[in-house]
C-alpha cells in the first residue's frame, strides 16, 4: 500500500489530555500542526489548558514562540472523539496504560478513521500488539512513545508491531522529525521498550542501595544531578564509556572484563522493594516538593529543561561537531 509520508502543516488528534497528551499537543503545535485535543474528562481538559498557557509563556520568554496566542490558535479542544478525528492525518493516543482501556480506545479510533491515517500509542510499557491484534486497521498502529515532557525533550521511540506496515513507520518517523524530534528506532517489541527499560534498571538499583542501607535517597539524587546526569545531558552511555578510556570503548570494557561482569551480575535492577521503602523515599521528596504543589515543580522543571536545551543548541556536540537542534520554534 503506497501512502504519502510528507507532512506539511499536518492535522493531528491527541486523544487523552493528561500529562503526556497535553504535552504532545504542544509539541505538535510547536511543529506547526493543527491539533485537536480530546479527553472524556472536562476536568482533564481544563487542567490541560492551564498547562498549555503556562508553557506558552515559557516558550515566549525563551524566544521560541513569537506570541503566546499561537498555541491556542493551533490547539483546539474537541467535544467528541468523532469531531477530534475529523480530517486528521495522525492520531496520538495517550490514555491510561491499561490494556483493556487502550483496546476500547483503539477499536474506536480504528473504526472512525480512514485506512491511510496512522495511529500512534504513547504506551510506556505495554507492547502495542497487546491491544491492536485483530483490528481491521492494525497495520497502521504502532508505538510513538516520547520522553516526558515531549513538548521539550526530543527523543521519541518508534516501534512497529508484528503487523505494522512499513509505510506507517515511515510516516510517523517523518512526522516526528518534522517537529525537530529524534526518533529511537526499535526493530521489534519488548516490554517497556528502550527508555523505560533503561530508566527502571537505574531505579531498581537505586531502590536496592537505599533499601539495603548503603546510602540515603538524597545521595542517589546527588549522584545523578551532580555526576552522571551532567554527562548524560549530551552523551549517551556508550559514548560516555568510550571517552572514559584512553583508547576508547574496547579498552573501557575489556581491560577489567571480569570485574565489569562481576559488578553487572551484582546490580539489583530486580530489587524486591516494599511499601515502607517507597513511603520513606516519598517523605524525603515531599520535604522539598509537596504533593499538592507538583504542577509548580513541573513548570520549574520545564523551564530548567528549556534553558538547558537552549545551552546545548549553542554548543557543538562533543562527538559530531554539529550544532544541536533545539525545541521546535514557532513564528
Amino acid at each position: 500500500m503506497a501512502e504519502t509520508t510528507e507532512f506539511k502543516s499536518p492535522r493531528v488528534a491527541c486523544v487523552g489530555a493528561g500529562n503526556i497528551g497535553r504535552s504532545w499537543a504542544i509539541a505538535y503545535a510547536m511543529g506547526g500542526a493543527q491539533v485537536r485535543l480530546f479527553d472524556i474528562s472536562e476536568a482533564a481538559l481544563s487542567r490541560a489548558w492551564t498547562f498549555i498557557d503556562a508553557a506558552a509563556d515559557d516558550f515566549v520568554a525563551a524566544g521560541l514562540l513569537a506570541r503566546k496566542e499561537l498555541l491556542r490558535e493551533r490547539i483546539h479542544g474537541a467535544t467528541s472523539l468523532t469531531s477530534a478525528l475529523d480530517g486528521v492525518q495522525h492520531v496520538q493516543e495517550s490514555v491510561s496504560d491499561d490494556p483493556a482501556v487502550k483496546r476500547r480506545v483503539f477499536v474506536e479510533l480504528d473504526a472512525l478513521t480512514a485506512p491511510s491515517i496512522t495511529i500512534g500509542s504513547s504506551s510506556g510499557e505495554l507492547p502495542v500488539s497487546k491491544f491492536t491484534e485483530g483490528l481491521p486497521g492494525a497495520s497502521r498502529c504502532l508505538l510513538v512513545h516520547p520522553v516526558n515532557p515531549p513538548h521539550i525533550l526530543r527523543a521519541v521511540e518508534i516501534c512497529p508491531t508484528p503487523w505494522t506496515q512499513e509505510w506507517a513507520v515511515t510516516a510517523c518517523r517523518t512526522l516526528v522529525m518534522s517537529l525537530g524530534m529524534v526518533p529511537i528506532d526499535l526493530k521489534r517489541e519488548i516490554n517497556g521498550y528502550v527508555i523505560n527499560r533503561l530508566q527502571y534498571a537505574l531505579i531498581g538499583e537505586a531502590l536496592h542501595l537505599v533499601g539495603e542501607g548503603y546510602c540515603e535517597p538524597k545521595d542517589i539524587d546527588a549522584a545523578i544531578k551532580h555526576g552522571l546526569g551532567l554527562r548524560w545531558a549530551f552523551l549517551g552511555p556508550f559514548e560516555t564509556s568510550h571517552l572514559n578510556a584512553t583508547r576508547g570503548y574496547h579498552e573501557y570494557m575489556l581491560t577489567d572484563e571480569a570485574g565489569a561482569r562481576r559488578l553487572m551480575a551484582d546490580i539489583r535492577a530486580d530489587y524486591r522493594w516494599d511499601h515502607a521503602l517507597i513511603e520513606r523515599i516519598h517523605e524525603y521528596l515531599i520535604a522539598t516538593m509537596k504533593s499538592d504543589d507538583i504542577v509548580r515543580h513541573q513548570q520549574r522543571r520545564d523551564r530548567t529543561l528549556l534553558s538547558l536545551m537552549q545551552h546545548l543548541r549553542e554548543q557543538a556536540p562533543l562527538l559530531d561537531g554539529q550544532p544541536t537542534k533545539n525545541v521546535r520554534g514557532a513564528q
